[in-house]
């Protein structure tokens, strides 16, 4: 949603791009549509800048550019995308050497050279694509992947829940379609079970932004991303915290929690669970000992664990 309000300004002032017999030397198209039957592409470029003769696609992002070894670089989806239009202007006769990527979150330009290896690799990847969709083989969905969570097509792909069906569900009938025909079928490691019932007057803590951290300042948890404090939650409102995926928490956090008895639950980017961290119970031995000394309770533990094991 954010990226198609930043988008509006440019969709609003759509502008046609001058022919190649008839280019000025200076333009600002927007909101450009081209296509090519030779790769069966299209593309909708945001800007395009022209000096000079040459052509040079500009596109809008949301986020903020890859910290590389070398420097500001493009992640591999932008720049496969923006090859794509200089791919596209080239093949419509405009002379177009280069691209770039604006990225809104920084305010920042970065620019890739369209040279001949990258220009190879993405026409591959819409070969690949086209292959792809010919044939209907789905490939299988990442595992556990940070990019999931950021990704616009996660609520289509839903790559935990396809798994879990695809280790779960029986195997198809011969006059069936399956979805996923050419992935094995895999035993489930764990049941999916509920994991700690909240009390109704408190709430649960939920962090799934990836990088953050959870420091403490008293009696209060403050999140922070980098320097700059984003949250603060009272340890005595919140009934556990769960952690989903690259969350940093503190010593003295996770101490103060356990000292109040709020338990801390670790989960996967995609939201599978891997542990939890609580503090000592308040139930003593001798309370214990009294329970199982009653007539029946050792029985009806018995014929508890003979139901839930069915």
């Amino acid at each position: 949603m954010e990226g198609a309000i930043q988008h509006r300004r440019v969709d609003e002032k759509a502008t046609p791009l001058p022919e190649t017999t008839d280019l000025p030397q200076s333009i600002h198209a927007r909101s450009v549509t081209l296509t090519r039957e030779r790769l069966r592409v299209i593309a909708k470029l945001d800007l395009v800048e022209a000096e000079g003769g040459f052509v040079t696609p500009v596109d809008y992002k949301h986020g903020r550019p890859r910290d590389g070894p070398n420097g500001l670089e493009l992640w591999p989806s932008d720049r496969a995308q923006l090859a794509v239009q200089g791919i596209i202007l080239r093949d419509n006769g405009y002379r177009c050497e280069e691209g770039i990527v604006y990225y809104r979150r920084t305010g920042q330009r970065v620019r890739v050279a369209f040279d001949d290896e990258l220009v190879t690799a993405t026409e591959v990847l819409i070969r690949e694509a086209w292959s792809t969709a010919e044939t209907g083989q789905i490939p299988p969905p990442l595992v556990d992947s940070p990019k999931c969570p950021g990704c616009s097509l996660v609520g289509i792909c839903l790559p935990d829940e396809t798994l879990a069906s695809i280790a779960a569900e029986p195997e198809a009938e011969p006059q069936q379609l399956g979805l996923f025909e050419t992935l094995p079928r895999k035993p489930m490691k764990r049941a999916v079970r509920a994991l700690v019932t909240p009390r109704s007057e408190l709430r649960p803590l939920y962090l799934n932004s990836q990088g953050v951290r959870v420091g403490k300042s008293g009696a209060v948890l403050q999140v922070r991303e980098e320097k700059a404090l984003l949250q603060e939650v009272r340890i005595g409102e919140i009934c556990q915290v769960s952690l989903m995926g690259n969350v940093q928490i503190s010593t003295q956090a996770v101490q103060a929690l356990c000292e109040a008895e709020v338990p801390i639950c670790y989960f996967s980017t995609g939201g599978w669970f891997y542990g939890i961290t609580m503090g000592l119970n308040q139930k003593n031995v001798f309370l214990r000992r009294s329970q199982y000394r009653l007539p029946g309770f050792h029985d009806a533990l018995i014929e508890r664990e003979r139901r839930r094991d069915g």
